[in-house]
């Protein structure tokens, strides 16, 4: 986790001074543990002070005696614990990791939680006469990012303490202060992101009903704001967003509005970020503007106030370096099609209803992208349905390109394939976080620009119509293809992890660096005469000449041989199975090479932090390029499943209409493996605004409910569809309710749910949207459910006029369609044979007269006895005779 301060790094390559007395014992506490004496325990007897605490307490009776930072008194304390409470007092809320030589360190009630999350042995360091030994933990710095991922997932915010200078004065501590703040939103780390989807910070400022939202995804530079009415909506924002973290401004500690989702990690600000002023202020200087009117943000004062706060806080949590945003966009209502956070569920966009896992949802059935940027892009596209004809053409364009000219999907799909993600690596080199191995995967990315506009070129030179999503990639800039021959001259092709310890720049960049080089050379020419010539000397052939980096060089051989060695030798170390030893001549060069070769090593990190700026200062046109490889790889997958799995180009009107034939589900027919899926056809607006969908349990209606919504949605996300023909109008909404769910932390049955559901579909849905509903009505008596799911029915067909799908067993609503002339009857046809119920799975006109729920309780396992009985009630309410049953 590289910081972006050179200083930090800087004090890797100072030449090493004796410890000062501060540090002397931090150091010895972080000996190996098998160079650590052991103390027998004696039962019955006391233990020494010193002693490590035994593990995280169990429970408040059990808490060390220093257990909260407030409950020590700081002049009493040790500088360096000192230093901690004070900057654990500016940062409460955050975990405190202090760097002590090669371990970041934390104290007090950050040292019990680590060791119980994170596992962690539960010492102590001695905090003065006052105090005693007061909790301690810690992480080796190089797994620091291993840590910190672990608890940034678990929701928490992570400070790092870093060392600013090489050596102390005199007398002084190493100055430290907080270089890093780690949070759910604001992290860049690879380790700790998911590649496949964004990572949004949001922020959101309320004035009465009204809110501002603004969303910012630091490692791509996304960064979107809106401003609407009504806390629903702001829920419904927020569930679709699934951010990372959310910024609220004036919030209490341990408090969260109604309007909040449970899992939400909400993050209290003060209000003065988030007041007009000061946001416009923050916004100003960091797009160097001289009015706000530039950002057109001028007519939303509550998303201009959440754009600014949202700014400071990141600003705040980077000292030292500023992450690249692009401008705010303004995100409006029409801008694409509406789904509600239930219908996303019903439908299962980005994971399953049951189980909420990715495998089974419609993005895994879809996504065939290759490259991260990619699987982001068409994730975004499935959230936000397209309104424009026009876009959703161009796409359908691109796609059919593809599917025409199987060699050039190919070719493109090859080089996209190990493409790393040059968005969120442009991010990171502008954070100044970018590691060399970063560097030579964005220089591989970009040097295959050319290569793939060669390719788009020659493919729409040959298409007759031109696909207006692949313009943007058939001009690549030549600053980036320059940016990519400097990577590649620079930066040898296999860099190591570690930034300071050289390897990383290749011979003929720098003169100063080849000179050095060249000088440390020479000297491991002499280090290997000074080894031929020491074996001569005592005849053994077997000696090596080694280096260790606490002991340097010395002269290693076995115990056997140890008494045969020359007597300008001295012995320096004595270990199981060998002797070390050195020489004057050996010593005294020791502290020239290990000069060097800091040195070296110091130009290199220059050169490369000086590389990286670069590179950083190109953010902006690396993602531009990046986003345009997102869409192209997103419409070649796309290509490659329709191509694959028999998908036709749906025809796109402005009219309302929904007319497929033979459509598919593309999840549950990717699923079966040894059964065809059963194709069916389905026809709205010409004529019949309102479906009646009657049929047996597990029959498929909620998959044929699903299965149109999905189809939709895809055609207005620009895809080709599973079918054999498609025409289509724009919904402007979608709305399913499709199986029953409670909501038992807020009080609600499932019936109250389903209505309250309901509601909502009856109070926003037009004429221009999907309604898809199943089973409204069975959570309540029969005689109110049958009124009920009557009423809603006829209030979508005549009052609504909505394109609608109402499964349903009330099989009197079929007596609809004779009152409503733009209402059909349709049912999932079954086969009754001799014992068993054929489940034909295919949609038919006409309404059902049965359901058929005695035969499906019997297929699914309920007892013959049972079974039985209720065949003999049945027949008794049939003949009206429920009290003799």
């Amino acid at each position: 986790m590289a910081s972006s301060e050179p200083a930090i790094q800087g004090s890797l390559f100072a030449p090493e001074e004796g410890p000062n007395a501060q540090e002397l014992d931090q150091a010895l506490d972080k000996e190996p543990e098998q160079q650590k004496p052991r103390r027998r325990s004696h039962p019955g007897k006391s233990q020494p002070a010193s002693t490590p605490l035994a593990g995280p307490p169990q429970n408040n009776n059990e808490l060390p005696p220093w257990h909260h930072h407030s409950l020590v008194e700081p002049a009493a304390l040790p500088p360096m614990l000192r230093h901690y409470v004070e900057l654990k007092a500016a940062h409460p809320e955050r975990v405190l990791f202090y760097r002590l030589g090669d371990f970041f360190e934390c104290f007090f009630e950050d040292a019990l939680l680590t060791s119980q999350l994170l596992e962690l042995t539960l010492t102590g360091k001695e905090g003065g006469k006052a105090h005693g030994r007061v909790p301690m933990a810690g992480i080796p710095h190089h797994a620091c990012e291993r840590y910190c991922s672990e608890l940034v997932r678990r929701g928490y915010a992570v400070a790092l303490c870093d060392q600013l200078e090489a050596v102390a004065a005199k007398g002084e501590l190493l100055r430290r202060d907080i270089t890093r703040v780690l949070t759910p939103g604001t992290v860049l780390e690879e380790g700790i992101l998911s590649a496949r989807r964004n990572n949004w910070l949001a922020a959101v400022v309320l004035h009465n009903n009204r809110w501002g939202l603004a969303v910012a995804d630091v490692s791509t530079g996304e960064f979107l704001v809106r401003e609407r009415e009504g806390l629903e909506l702001l829920q419904q924002e927020l569930q679709q967003l699934e951010a990372a973290e959310l910024l609220l401004p004036g919030l209490e500690a341990n408090q969260k509005p109604a309007w909040c989702a449970a899992g939400l990690n909400v993050t209290p600000q003060l209000r003065s970020p988030f007041e007009s002023n000061e946001a416009s202020r923050t916004l100003l200087k960091r797009y160097g503007l001289s009015s706000i009117e530039g950002l057109g943000l001028i007519e939303f004062p509550l998303a201009l106030r959440a754009a600014g706060g949202l700014i400071s806080y990141l600003d705040a949590s980077q000292p030292g370096s500023t992450l690249p945003l692009e401008r705010p966009l303004t995100v409006f209502s029409g801008d694409a099609m509406v789904i509600d956070q239930q219908s996303r569920r019903n439908l299962e966009l980005t994971a399953t209803q049951r189980d909420g896992v990715f495998q089974g949802s419609l993005l895994w059935a879809l996504d065939r992208t290759h490259t991260a940027m990619g699987a982001r892009a068409l994730r975004r596209w499935l959230e936000a349905p397209l309104l424009d004809i026009k876009a959703i053409q161009a796409r359908q364009e691109a796609i059919a390109l593809f599917v025409e000219k199987r060699p050039l999907r190919q070719a493109i799909r090859r080089l996209l394939r190990p493409m790393a993600d040059l968005e969120r690596l442009a991010g990171r080199c502008a954070g100044g976080h970018a590691s060399a191995r970063d560097l030579v995967a964005l220089a591989a990315g970009l040097e295959r620009l050319p290569l793939l506009a060669d390719l788009i070129k020659q493919g729409q030179s040959e298409a007759k119509n031109h696909a207006e999503p692949l313009l943007a990639l058939q001009q690549p800039r030549p600053d980036l293809q320059e940016l990519a021959a400097l990577l590649q001259h620079q930066l040898i092709e296999t860099p190591p992890l570690s930034l300071t310890e050289g390897g990383v720049i290749n011979d003929g960049v720098d003169e100063s660096l080849d000179e050095l080089r060249n000088r440390l050379d020479e000297q491991e020419n002499w280090l290997a005469e000074v080894e031929r010539r020491e074996r001569q000397a005592s005849g053994n052939p077997n000696l090596r000449l080694q280096f260790h980096r606490s002991f340097g060089y010395f002269l290693a051989v076995t115990r056997a041989k140890a008494g045969q060695v020359p007597d300008h030798w001295f012995r320096r170390q004595t270990l199981s199975n060998e002797e070390r030893f050195v020489t004057p001549e050996l010593k005294e060069r020791e502290g020239r090479i290990l000069q060097l070769r800091a040195r070296s090593q110091q130009r290199e990190y220059e050169l490369f932090c000086r590389l990286r700026e670069q590179v950083g200062q190109l953010a902006a046109p690396i993602r531009e390029a990046a986003r345009a490889i997102a869409a192209l790889d997103a419409l070649a997958g796309l290509a490659e499943l329709a191509a694959t799995q028999g998908y036709c180009k749906p025809e796109i009107k402005e009219d309302r209409c929904l007319l497929i034939d033979a459509g598919r589900h593309p999840v549950v027919e990717q699923l079966l493996t040894n059964t065809a899926f059963v194709a069916n056809n389905i026809c709205l607006g010409a004529g019949t605004d309102l479906i009646v969908l009657t049929g047996p349990n597990a029959s498929g209606k909620s998959c044929y409910l699903r299965q149109t919504g999905v189809l939709q949605l895809m055609a207005q996300v620009g895809s080709w569809i599973p079918a054999r023909s498609a025409e289509l109008g724009l919904v402007d909404r979608l709305f399913t309710r499709v199986g029953a769910v409670d909501d038992l932390a807020s009080g609600q049955s499932t019936f109250m749910v389903e209505m309250a559901e309901t509601a909502n579909i009856l109070q926003h849905a037009s004429n221009r949207s999907l309604v898809l509903l199943d089973e409204i009505g069975r959570g309540t008596a029969t005689f109110d459910g049958l009124s009920i799911a009557w009423a809603v029915a006829e209030h979508l067909a005549i009052g609504i006029n909505a394109l609608c799908i109402f499964a349903t067993h009330y099989h009197e609503l079929n007596a609809l369609a004779d009152n409503c002339s733009n209402v059909a009857n349709f049912q999932v046809a079954v086969e009754e044979q001799k014992d068993a119920l054929v489940f034909l799975h295919r949609v038919i006109a006409g309404g059902a007269s049965r359901s058929y729920g005695i035969e499906a309780a019997r297929l699914a396992g309920v007892p013959m006895v049972v079974v039985e009985r209720a065949r003999q009630v049945l027949r008794g309410i049939e003949n009206k005779q429920v009290h003799s049953v």
